[in-house]
């Protein structure tokens, strides 16, 4: 880091020009404190030939005296990959930002801030587009505001996605973190464009952040954590102002508690370590048990009720009644199409003519039976599988951390093990677990780990500590009983279908998305991609699933 402390009105000047016309490309910056001045400053995007254009609000621009500025920069961190996306599911880029240009504390710039606040960013403010106060984190997170004199937003922490912004959000001078999430449809770019082309989504958007914060206020997210040991962020606060009128007046706004890097936590661009694979397996079994039909959760009448009525009654983003059942009738001719950015590694396969339309003939009876709870006729006879699931449990949602065991007095016996992080629940709901399992392989995990058995090896490990679990929780008396509960071949019926389903997603709309191949040891492509899943930016993924998808239908005779 650097600062430039101006000394004289000449060299303030000149020093802030020569910083403005540095090659950033993103505007967003960091909040001083509520005592000092905010002024907002636009950089428009150029390069290193082209320099930057800088633009100070209009207002500021009238206000502000240059000479009484004090600048404070950061270009640490302007090309590291971004350390949390903290459930920012549609995010495709990070955008660094740390600038503060703060007013010296003085009689005449407090007065300027109490009339002239201003401030371009867009992500720290409440939902009437007021910046938030270090009362309002005082407040929320259970600290005293004398403790706190201002806040900021690291520039590699801060993260604008297709349908929400956020950033972590720094307090001084203790340093303590939080993690801010706005939702604006009307300030969204690509909710405008749904309003165009999809407008029946942005009902569906709604919802899900309405299921993040019922969620994560429920009784049912309490008792998971603490019950089943499932580490889930606290939701210091929740705004929701859904208007399902017009969606696009809708807003929403989340203050988490952070899964920070010095606290050990970190994120993957696709899993590659088995400890990792394994431990999400896990979570996702506790999950799943903790929730199961017959479960001892359900013995809470109240908690119970408050869980139905908060979550999705299908969960999944890949299920069909939240895609649009058009996407049956458009598997093979997209598949004709995408098909042909990969086709130096398909074509040379049997099913590179005729996949797309193998795989449409059965989508649709696929995507009823992969999500049952979406059909009433398929309800009931479903029931006894009924659980919670997360809906999106890809790689981008879960958080890692070593943590070394206290059971032992003798610290030298600890053996080390790692915990997993899950965030982002606008698409949980009761579902299948097969269904939630096949999502996370078929996006989380690079295919190396799942050629040569790897896949059916992951499958047999949860499946056994799903075994486990439903016993622990109460589903059943003995794991023999639970094998007879859900049969392994049941199971891998689920399985398959719900594999099957998520291509008719992958093929017919995510595809779409894959702009750019990206390698392993690719430190620069898997920062830049790391919010994606693992069939839109790996080309081994993509081949993985295509021929798993051609092994599926050929053994079930399509």
């Amino acid at each position: 880091k650097f600062e430039l402390m101006m000394m004289s009105s000449r060299f303030r000047t000149a020093a802030l020009a020569a910083l403005l016309a540095m090659p950033f490309s993103a505007s967003s910056f960091m909040l001083p404190s509520a005592q000092r001045a905010r002024v907002g400053i636009s950089l428009i995007g150029g390069s290193n030939n082209e320099g930057i254009v800088p633009s100070i609000n209009s207002s500021a621009r009238s206000s502000v005296n240059l000479d009484e500025l004090e600048v404070t920069t950061s270009l640490e961190g302007i090309l590291s990959p971004p350390s949390s996306s903290y459930g920012l599911a549609d995010v495709e880029e990070n955008i660094p930002t740390d600038l503060t240009i703060g007013a010296l504390e003085d009689e005449t710039t407090s007065a300027w801030v109490e009339e002239n606040t201003v401030s371009l960013d867009d992500i720290i403010r409440d939902l009437d587009g007021i910046p938030l106060s270090k009362e309002y984190f005082a407040e929320k997170m259970g600290i005293s505001t004398e403790n706190i004199d201002s806040y900021t937003c690291p520039e590699q922490d801060v993260f604008r996605g297709f349908m929400s912004n956020a950033c972590r959000v720094r307090l001084l001078p203790g340093g303590e973190t939080a993690f801010y999430k706005s939702i604006v449809f009307e300030e969204l770019d690509h909710a405008q464009e749904k309003l165009k082309n999809s407008p029946h989504k942005l009902a569906r958007d709604v919802q899900s952040y309405k299921v993040v914060a019922d969620f994560l206020s429920s009784k049912a997210c309490e008792e998971v954590t603490k019950k089943a040991g499932v580490h889930i962020p606290k939701c210091y606060d929740a705004q929701a102002r859904p208007d399902h009128s017009d969606p696009m007046k809708s807003k929403f706004s989340f203050l988490f508690a952070d899964y920070a890097p010095w606290n050990g936590w970190y994120q993957q661009w696709l899993l590659q370590e088995d400890e990792e694979c394994k431990a999400a397996l896990t979570t996702l079994a506790k999950i799943h048990a903790f929730f199961w039909n017959g479960s001892t959760f359900w013995d809470d009448a109240d908690a119970a009720a408050e869980l139905e009525a908060s979550i999705w009654e299908s969960g999944s983003y890949v299920q069909p009644k939240a895609q649009g059942f058009h996407q049956y009738k458009e598997v093979a001719k997209e598949w004709e199409t995408k098909r042909l950015k990969f086709e130096k590694e398909l074509s040379s396969f049997d099913y590179w003519d005729n996949l797309g339309e193998r795989l449409q003939s059965v989508a649709k009876e696929c995507g009823y039976q992969a999500h049952p709870f979406a059909n009433e006729e398929l309800t009931e006879s479903y029931r006894k599988y009924r659980t919670f699931t997360h809906g999106d449990p890809k790689q981008a949602n879960l958080f890692f951390r070593k943590k070394t065991s206290s059971d032992s007095k003798d610290v030298d016996d600890d053996e080390p093990e790692l915990e997993v992080g899950v965030i982002d629940f606008q698409w949980s709901g009761f579902g299948l677990a097969a269904t939630d399992v096949a999502h996370f392989l078929m996006a989380a995990i690079h295919a190396d780990r799942l050629v040569d058995g790897g896949e059916e090896a992951y499958l047999r490990y949860y499946y056994d500590e799903l075994q486990r679990y439903l016993v622990e929780f109460g589903v059943c008396s003995t794991e023999d009983d639970a094998i007879r509960h859900l049969s392994y071949d049941t199971f891998m019926e689920q399985y398959d279908t719900a594999f099957l389903d998520k291509c008719r997603l992958v093929i017919a709309y995510t595809w779409a998305r894959f702009t750019e191949p990206v390698e392993k040891d690719d430190e620069v492509g898997c920062a830049r991609t790391m919010n994606k899943t693992s069939y839109n930016k790996s080309i081994p993924n993509v081949v993985w699933l295509a021929s798993r998808c051609d092994e599926i239908l050929k053994s079930r005779g399509v």
